[in-house]
């Protein structure tokens, strides 16, 4: 059974959220925004963490779309995808306006969806 655009935007939300959820990654998310694109090793000298754990943290971004790496010889540049910020403030503007088509005939008035 195909995914409606209501089930895709709570995913895309959820997925956002929880990528978002954390003060490390919202840190990475401001330095580039400040500065623009980095290497792994700078971002990890700048935020304090180790490589590995800034990695860690850069792949959770990677995969929720919040940032792309590209790899220049011995290094990985990441850089933040603005377009992500649209994306959620498209999903978010659907969710709050009614607009997202999450209520289902089969459900009473008042109940609230499971997006588990």
């Amino acid at each position: 059974m195909p995914e409606s655009a209501a089930e895709r935007d709570l995913r895309r939300l959820r997925t956002l959220y929880r990528a978002l959820g954390d003060e490390t990654r919202l840190r990475v998310i401001g330095l580039m925004a400040e500065v623009g694109p980095l290497p792994v090793r700078e971002l990890s000298a700048r935020i304090g963490l180790s490589q590995p754990l800034i990695s860690w943290h850069l792949r959770i971004l990677r995969l929720a779309g919040i940032i792309d790496t590209q790899r220049q010889g011995r290094e990985v540049i990441c850089r933040l995808r603005t377009a992500a910020f649209e994306e959620l403030h498209d999903a978010e503007g659907r969710l709050v306006g009614g607009t997202a088509g999450v209520v289902t005939v089969a459900e009473a008035p008042g109940t609230v969806p499971d997006v588990n």
